[in-house]
C-alpha cells in the first residue's frame, strides 16, 4: 500500500520523533511511505521512505496555507493511485481534502494536539482545527488519530466526531536506544524538551535551592531550546549543580538520560498539556528513571498510578517533590527498585509497536 504523509512539521523539529517512529514502522511492515513537507531532500536520505521537498516560505500564520497550496499543485501534477492513503496534519487537512476526495483518494487526519499558540494566532487556528475534524464527521469512511484518550474525548466533545472514528496513537519509545546505564554518582534530575516558560521549566531550579537548604546533594540537567534557554543558562552560572544544554541528537540524548535518576514533567495543568501523551515520559521510563511531575490527565498513565512515578498538584510540586527526593536520596535501594519498575513498565507498555499496530489497523480499515 502507498502511504503519502503530508505534514507541515520538519523532521528536524523536536516533535518529529513520533512521525519518524510511525513511518519507520510502516516501512518495515511493507508499506511504501512518501513524506511530503518543506524539508530539504538530503535530510531524509538515511530514512526508509521516499521524500518530496516542497519549498513554502511564508510569514508566521500563513505557513500552513502556503505549504498546502503548493501541496495541492504537487498532487495535481503527480499521479497518486486511488488505492493510496494520505495522512494529513490537521493544519493542512482542510486545504487538501476536497482535492483528495475529488480524486477518490482515502485520507486520515493526524492530530498530535490542538492549537497551542497564544494570542491572535491561536484564534486563527481553532477554526481550521474544527473544520479539519468536520470532514471526519461528515465522511463516515474517514478517520482521525490523536495522542491520548483524553485528547480523543476532547475532539469528540468539541466536534461531535463519533468516538468510533477516532483512534489513539500514544507516544512510544525506542527501547533499544533508550535503556538504563550506569548512573551518575550524584542524584541527578533531568528535563529535556522545549525550554519554554509556559512549560514551567524555570520553576525547576527551585529544587536546587530547596535541596541546598536541607542538605541534599542534587544535580539538575536541562536539555533543549526555547524562550527560557538564555535565562536558564544565566542561572547555571550561579549554580554549580545546574547544567543547561542545547538540543542533543537522539543517541547523545539517550546516553545522557540513561545516567540520570529522576525525570521531570513540569508542564502545568492547562490547555494542550492535559491532552498530551508526552514522549519524554516514555523515554524517562525506558531509561530506567523514576518520574516526578505535575498531576494532571496528560501526565497520568492510562492504567492508573504506579509507584515509580510521583505526581503531585502544581501548588505542592516543590514541597511534596522535595520530600520525595529527600526520601530517595536517603534510600538508594528504594531508588534502584523504582528504576527497575520503570524500565519493566516501559518494556511491557511503551514500545512503538503498540502505536504502529493501531495505525496499521486504521489504514486497513479506511482502505476497505
Amino acid at each position: 500500500m502507498q502511504v503519502y504523509w503530508f505534514t507541515g512539521r520538519s523532521l528536524n523539529d523536536l516533535c518529529s520523533t513520533t512521525q519518524i517512529a510511525l513511518a519507520t514502522g510502516l516501512s518495515e511492515r511493507g508499506y511504501t511511505v512518501t513524506f511530503i513537507n518543506s524539508d530539504s531532500s538530503n535530510s531524509h536520505q538515511n530514512y526508509p521512505w521516499k521524500h518530496q521537498s516542497i519549498s513554502a516560505k511564508a510569514p508566521r500564520g500563513l505557513q500552513s496555507r502556503t505549504l498546502a497550496k503548493k501541496m495541492r499543485t504537487w498532487i495535481l501534477e503527480n499521479k497518486i493511485n486511488d488505492d493510496s492513503i494520505a495522512l494529513l496534519d490537521w493544519r493542512i487537512a482542510k486545504y487538501l481534502i476536497p482535492l483528495l476526495q475529488q480524486r477518490e483518494i482515502k485520507w486520515i487526519i493526524i492530530d498530535r494536539g490542538p492549537p497551542a499558540d497564544k494570542g491572535i494566532l491561536s484564534l486563527l487556528q481553532w477554526p481550521s482545527w474544527r473544520r479539519s475534524w468536520k470532514y471526519v464527521r461528515t465522511n463516515p469512511s474517514s478517520h482521525g488519530c490523536v495522542v491520548s484518550e483524553k485528547h480523543r474525548n476532547f475532539v469528540h466533545k468539541k466536534t461531535n466526531v463519533p468516538l468510533s472514528s477516532i483512534t489513539v496513537l500514544p507516544a512510544g519509545v525506542n527501547l533499544e536506544r533508550f535503556k538504563p546505564n550506569d548512573g551518575f554518582q550524584k542524584l541527578t534530575l533531568v528535563y529535556h524538551g522545549k525550554l519554554d516558560r509556559n512549560r514551567g521549566v524555570l520553576a525547576l531550579t527551585k529544587f536546587l535551592q530547596k535541596a541546598e537548604e536541607i542538605g541534599i546533594d542534587l544535580c539538575l540537567k536541562m536539555i533543549g531550546d526555547g524562550d527560557a534557554f538564555d535565562s536558564l543558562k544565566s542561572m547555571a552560572q550561579q549554580y554549580d549543580n545546574l547544567e543547561v544544554h542545547q538540543t542533543l541528537e537522539q543517541d547523545a540524548l539517550a546516553q545522557v538520560i540513561s545516567q540520570c535518576h529522576i525525570g521531570l514533567l513540569p508542564m502545568p495543568e492547562s490547555g494542550v498539556w492535559t491532552l498530551a501523551s508526552p514522549l519524554k515520559r516514555s523515554e524517562y521510563a525506558a531509561s530506567g528513571l523514576a518520574i516526578l511531575g505535575i498531576d494532571h490527565s496528560g501526565h497520568r498513565l492510562e492504567g492508573g498510578e504506579v509507584e515509580w512515578m510521583k505526581l503531585v498538584s502544581q501548588e505542592q510540586f516543590l514541597t511534596e517533590g522535595i520530600d520525595w527526593l529527600k526520601m530517595l536520596a536517603n534510600d538508594n535501594s528504594k531508588l534502584e527498585q523504582l528504576k527497575l519498575q520503570a524500565r519493566q513498565y516501559a518494556e511491557e507498555n511503551m514500545s512503538w509497536s503498540h502505536s504502529i499496530d493501531a495505525l496499521e489497523k486504521v489504514l486497513k480499515s479506511v482502505s476497505q
